[in-house]
């Protein structure tokens, strides 16, 4: 179903505003309501009483706050919100009013109104006049009164969960892109576009974009509504567990193909392949300076790992990755593409049948601040040739690796790996410590110096660990909490947190490809890897979440934890070596539970890292 779009125009404009966008949407009930009330309250009582049951809203400057107005009166009608040329603050005390009569007003405008290429664009001042004298100066009296009693609106974005688009000229000097940022992270849901030579009327100056972004939000919205996709709880609110309605899960169609365009970014778990790489979808996702082939940073992580390890096109890492991007591996840094492609090579040939199965993406961004993206994918081949474990021993392996992207316009320029290597050397029967003992000899024959951890700040001097976690790097208030409950585990060791925060069901995904069920097993994994780096401090670098088509939202965390080896285990007896383990876990929550964990860190680097220092040791 499509859903009714309602638009508001700005000061001194009406429905010939739109009018482009509107023949490009002709297929969709649309109307276009007026600003003529001076007080927000009072006009967005009255326009909610004009339109639909439930509608799209889109509103352009001063339409914009009004929109936000009926968005936060009535959330369960505005079933989606796009903002165009717009803010959510009040005006500015010394902010001086827009002269009259109208005519005045447009020309005082007009020089910050465009962008640089919009300056002589005498067809775009003569309707903005026309406009104006349609107006009159009655109603732009009106208007400005409206303007002057708005109220900052920042504080209230998180309300609305509805899908949103952001939308503005990246030369609007009334509304520039600092405030457009604001609403796209005060928004949970947002979509930021910001459009290239366009000034403050960008859906007069690039009509044919702002048309492609808001269809593309549009279908965001229909889809939202067909899926029944409700808003979900956060993870944690203080102390107080919160749930999510499991009976409104969010359910995809069963007449789903891969050439169906549902407007949302994709999401991998839940689909094959063939519909993760589809041929003629419709683009969904801002994706300036991406390839066409790719319709959103889902398809296009998917669909590029794909082309490039299962496709065997490896000369892609050419025109997807920049020629300075550094990668960091639990084994070592790579700081150049021919390195990537060097590497890619090599494991290629050794594993001829390789393959590597999406599991999920969790991911962050836009096009124009650049995307993250945590991709977790799970690798399987046979070991047919010579390489880096020497003689082929004809056996298979299944290992796990999550790879954090850091993209903008099509290109990797920055890239965490975490790869279980460990996995592979014991399925296909190597001595673990053997292996680990020849990297470690290259790594000192090439004068690799070994980590040092002299004081972490985990404690400092006789004090416990910080009360309060750091949760600068989060997003929302559910990626603060699961921060804080992280904290409290591994840095305060309060272990008996677990108990609180995994659902009895849980699953406990790890490295060598264990499966553990159950909330006593996640709390012995946990604490075994504790064990080993007792004096580890537990650092997360990087959190993002997306909703789950599953039911509740999934986590990505980027982390490190490091300090000696003083613990037993796999790797020995304690050395008092230094140790350093970079992971990534992700989380599944529902029902104010974790369901899933799949935590990934590489035993054998921190074998690796024990016996070159050991070596180091030896050497004096």
């Amino acid at each position: 179903m499509a859903v009714p779009l309602v638009l508001l125009p700005g000061t001194l404009c009406d429905e010939r505003l739109f009018a482009p966008l509107l023949a490009r949407l002709s297929e969709r009930v649309t109307m276009v309501l007026p600003i003529d009330d001076d007080d927000p309250v009072v006009l967005a009582t009255t326009l909610l009483n004009m339109a639909p049951p439930q509608f799209a809203l889109l509103g352009f400057s001063l339409g914009g706050l009004v929109a936000l107005e009926m968005a936060l009166l009535a959330p369960d009608r505005v079933a989606g919100l796009a903002l165009v040329d717009s803010n959510a603050r009040a005006r500015a005390g010394d902010a001086p009013p827009h002269p009259g009569p109208p005519a005045a007003a447009v020309a005082a405008m007009w020089p910050r109104a465009t962008g640089l290429a919009g300056h002589d664009n005498q067809v775009l001042r003569a309707l903005l006049d026309a406009m104006a004298e349609g107006i009159g100066p009655q109603t732009h009296a009106t208007q400005e009164r409206l303007a002057c009693a708005r109220t900052d609106k920042r504080d209230q974005l998180s309300r609305l969960t509805m899908p949103a688009l952001i939308l503005a000229g990246a030369d609007d000097l009334l509304c520039p892109p600092p405030m457009q940022h604001e609403l796209a992270d005060g928004l949970p849901k947002a979509t930021l576009v910001l459009i290239d030579g366009a000034g403050h009327f960008a859906p007069l100056e690039a009509p044919d974009q702002v048309a492609g972004h808001v269809a593309a939000w549009l279908a965001r919205v229909d889809h939202a509504l067909s899926s029944n996709i409700r808003p979900l709880t956060p993870f944690r609110t203080g102390d107080d567990m919160t749930k999510t309605d499991s009976s409104h899960q969010p359910a995809r169609r069963a007449d789903a193909t891969a050439a169906e365009t549902d407007g949302t970014v994709l999401q991998v778990e839940r689909r094959d392949f063939t519909e993760l790489v589809p041929t003629d979808r419709a683009r969904v996702q801002g994706m300036r300076g991406f390839d066409p082939i790719y319709t959103d940073i889902v398809d296009y992580i998917v669909r590029c790992t794909h082309r490039i390890w299962d496709e065997r096109d490896v000369g892609l890492i050419y025109t997807h990755y920049t020629h300075n991007c550094v990668a960091y591996t639990t084994m070592g840094t790579m700081y150049d593409r021919e390195t990537h492609i060097r590497d890619t090579i090599q494991r290629l040939v050794e594993f001829p049948d390789r393959r590597g199965l999406a599991q999920q993406v969790i991911w962050r961004g836009n096009d124009s601040d650049g995307f993250y993206t945590s991709h977790m994918t799970h690798g399987q081949g046979r070991h047919s040739q010579y390489g880096m474990y020497g003689k082929p021993t004809g056996r298979t392996f299944l290992t796990r690796t999550v790879a954090d992207c850091m993209i903008i316009e099509n290109k990797i320029y920055k890239e965490w790996i975490v790869r279980d290597n460990m996995g592979p050397v014991i399925q296909l029967g190597l001595d673990p410590h053997a292996y680990a003992q020849d990297i470690a000899n290259r790594k000192f024959e090439a004068n690799e110096p070994i980590m040092e951890v002299v004081e972490n700040r985990r404690l400092l001097g006789q004090y416990p660990p910080e009360t309060d976690a750091d949760t600068s790097i989060a997003h929302n208030d559910s990626e603060a909490q699961l921060l804080r409950d992280l904290h409290y585990i591994y840095n305060k060791r309060m272990f008996g947190r677990i108990h609180e925060l995994y659902a009895p069901n849980c699953q406990w995904h790890g490295p060598l490809m264990r499966e553990y069920y159950g909330v006593a097993a996640v709390l012995q994994q946990t604490m075994r890897l504790v064990a080993l780096i007792s004096d580890g401090y537990y650092v997360p670098q990087h959190i993002c979440s997306v909703d789950s088509e599953e039911g509740g939202t999934k986590y990505a965390v980027r982390w490190t934890l490091e300090g000696h080896h003083l613990g037993y285990g796999p790797l020995g007896a304690p050395t008092g070596h230094p140790l350093s383990v970079m992971g990534i876990t992700h989380y599944h929550v529902r029902d104010g539970k974790i369901i899933d964990e799949w935590a990934v860190y590489d035993e054998l680097s921190m074998l690796a890292q024990v016996k070159l220092a050991a070596l180091h040791r030896a050497a004096g």
